[in-house]
């Protein structure tokens, strides 16, 4: 009877520190996601601050980056096509790119970005940790092209990490009409404990 109870007693403080460091990892991860918006809406000079006189708008949601995976011992005869324009890589892609000759990820840290694909379709952007942004939602900007109003926004994904949380990647698309429109991939580094943009490039345009 004693070493049952000793056992569910130990079950019982693992389960709680588990609880505990997931929770600490979840605010952990919040907090970079929050600081590396900031870091966008500023270093990438996205005009989207309230005091900018022709400021635009920013979607308060940041939407799922999908990581996909290319079979390629599927069938050796299929054309791989260039990814889609929005919010698609293949794990391949990320993996293999370097920046100043040296890989951006590791090959240890597939796993890890790939476990990130089962984040959720959105996160809110907390305003609170950022200057005042002018926020919107994609339903308020659909609404406007389908009443054929002008509209001009900036969409962003969830950024994913590297294992040891020191590096991410994430894509802006700029939306400004139907035949207006761009995307760029930014790569981040936490450097002296800030994030910073090593290195960006625009992936496409309309």
């Amino acid at each position: 009877m004693k070493n049952i109870l000793l056992i569910l007693l130990i079950s019982l403080l693992f389960t709680k520190c588990k609880n505990t460091n997931e929770i600490e990892s979840d605010s952990t991860k919040t907090k970079d996601i929050n600081e590396i918006v900031r870091t966008i809406v500023l270093e990438d000079s996205l005009n989207v601050l309230k005091k900018d006189k022709e400021s635009i708008m920013l979607c308060e949601n940041l939407i799922r980056l999908n990581i996909i995976v290319i079979d390629k011992n599927k069938d050796k005869n299929t054309i791989v096509l260039p990814r889609s324009y929005f919010n698609q890589i293949s794990i391949d892609e990320l993996l293999n790119k370097k920046i100043e000759n040296n890989l951006f990820f590791n090959p240890s840290d597939s796993l890890f970005l790939l476990n990130q694909n089962i984040n959720t379709e959105k996160i809110k952007i907390n305003e609170k940790n950022i200057e005042k942004i002018n926020l919107t939602s994609i339903e308020k900007e659909i609404g406007k092209r389908k009443a054929n109003q002008k509209y001009s926004f900036y969409q962003m994904t969830i950024p994913v990490f590297s294992k040891d949380k020191q590096k991410a990647y994430l894509e802006l698309n700029h939306y400004c009409g139907r035949l207006c429109a761009s995307g760029k991939s930014i790569y981040l580094k936490k450097i002296n404990g800030k994030w910073k943009i090593i290195y960006k490039i625009e992936t496409w345009v309309s």
